[in-house]
């Protein structure tokens, strides 16, 4: 079997293997599908993995599941309470009601962000390298950067909106609270097996505004990168969204790696530019989600373009980081995968 995780590994280290590595996220194969006819072909898989598992002493957590699925979540703490409700959606569930809905939760959210401990999960960690073998590549799932986790998990996209303008006093407080929080993970990411490190990402630039990217977001990810790279480890970012009012931001930060990177048709910058802006940054392109449904040529050549607009490829490959219907996984990526053989070096 062809060694994926050395040309994998070799693109990320900042050469250029004889093809461009193309890789599947493993989640998002659905139930009893077979990735074997594209492994065979050349298809690599991208396993995402935490090296480590969150605990709450002090927290107790109750959850009831209604009738049709969802989930209601009670978060109970020495300082009063929390809930959340999820509707199931997809491949995952989404949250309808958020934790923090007054200013009196923030007290409570402080309580359970501060109560969590990170535990190491390494032995699992390093027995998914073995399992994966050669057939790709293991890399180390974090979580959100803290302004991100607030917005998208702790009180929603649209409330955070008003909450900047109302509450921006206990939010930062909160926020601040994370990034404690977030350094006691670091520390234990970096002790982990894992060589190469994904933390945050799902950023929209025009809803938190590059200027938040600069100054909120983007010295976590140098302060986390300054840790892995004592450790002789690197770190990417889930850039999925339109970069281009953040490229200058992520070029000047310490990320080693633009992991989901989106082009057109889906996104507006090409690769093209962000390898011109991204000098020295490695470059994971998420084939684009929309042109999974094309034609088997288009789909060829939205591919050949992709990686011509790469120009010497060294330190770049393409992937799936969004989930595509079922009747068009084998023959989209069998076109992608013809695309990117036949431009070979």
């Amino acid at each position: 079997m062809h060694d994926h995780t050395a040309d994998i590994d070799l693109a990320l280290s900042g050469g250029a293997p004889r093809a461009v590595p193309f890789t599947f996220y493993d989640i998002l194969f659905p139930s009893g599908f077979d990735p074997a006819p594209l492994q065979a072909a050349g298809m690599a898989i991208c396993a995402r993995r935490s090296p480590f598992r969150q605990v709450r002493p002090h927290v107790t957590v109750r959850e009831t599941v209604e009738p049709d699925g969802s989930i209601r979540t009670l978060l109970d703490t020495p300082r009063g309470s929390l809930t959340t409700y999820q509707r199931r959606a997809a491949l995952a569930y989404a949250p309808v009601e958020h934790p923090i809905r007054s200013r009196e939760d923030y007290a409570v959210a402080a309580c359970i962000v501060e109560d969590t401990r990170f535990l190491p999960e390494y032995d699992s960690f390093a027995r998914e390298i073995e399992r994966v073998g050669t057939a790709g590549k293991v890399i180390a799932h974090t979580c959100h950067e803290p302004l991100v986790d607030l917005q998208l998990n702790w009180i929603g996209q649209e409330r955070f909106c008003y909450e900047l303008a109302d509450n921006a006093d206990a939010l930062m407080e909160l926020h601040e609270a994370l990034v404690r929080c977030h350094r006691r993970m670091w520390e234990v990411v970096a002790r982990s097996p894992a060589d190469w490190v994904l933390y945050g990402g799902n950023i929209v630039p025009e809803m938190l505004g590059p200027e938040r990217v600069r100054t909120m977001i983007a010295p976590c990810w140098n302060e986390f990168a300054d840790i892995l790279h004592g450790e002789g480890k690197r770190i990417g970012c889930h850039l999925d969204a339109n970069n281009r009012a953040i490229l200058a931001v992520v070029a000047e930060s310490r990320l080693d790696l633009v992991e989901a990177f989106t082009p057109p048709p889906d996104c507006p910058v090409s690769v093209a530019e962000a390898r011109a802006a991204l000098p020295g940054k490695r470059l994971w392109v998420n084939f684009p989600s929309s042109v999974h449904l094309r034609p088997d040529a288009e789909i060829e050549e939205a591919a050949r373009e992709i990686v011509r607009q790469a120009g010497a490829r060294a330190g770049f490959l393409v992937g799936v980081t969004e989930d595509i219907p079922r009747e068009h996984i084998l023959r989209s990526c069998s076109a992608v995968l013809r695309a990117i053989r036949k431009m070979e070096s």
